[in-house]
């Protein structure tokens, strides 16, 4: 008896019935939507994570690399410098040296200080 009001009662509201599996068919393929896009975006979330963490990581070996370049190149300075100051000091002493020179030419043999100027500037004195 409660089978055949059962089936009565199905065959006279069959839509409805129907409507309310298909939603609750709706419902429960949402769901399983929404969790399958919640894990997506965890696993999203976490790749880009690891991918930041990469990123900071190649940006802090990076600045490591252009600092010791740079006290390479700090050195490189201080030794350019160094050698400059040197040259510096060198052509000072040259200087010194000629001046001390062309002085004993100038006291000692003029004739031979006239004819050194005039080799090499290419002038002619005239007394």
């Amino acid at each position: 008896m409660i089978k055949k009001q059962l089936l009565e009662f199905a065959i006279k509201n069959w839509k409805a019935i129907l409507i309310v599996l298909l939603c609750l068919v709706v419902a429960m393929k949402s769901r399983y939507d929404y969790n399958l896009m919640q894990k997506a975006y965890e696993t999203q979330n976490e790749s880009h994570q690891a991918q930041i963490e990469g990123l900071k990581e190649i940006h802090k070996q990076e600045i490591r690399e252009k600092q010791l370049l740079m006290e390479s190149h700090l050195e490189s300075i201080a030794v350019i410098e160094e050698d400059y100051e040197d040259a510096l000091d060198m052509i000072d002493q040259l200087r010194v040296d000629k001046k001390g020179e062309y002085k004993n030419k100038f006291n000692q043999d003029r004739e031979q200080l006239i004819k050194d100027i005039e080799q090499k500037f290419g002038i002619e004195y005239v007394p």
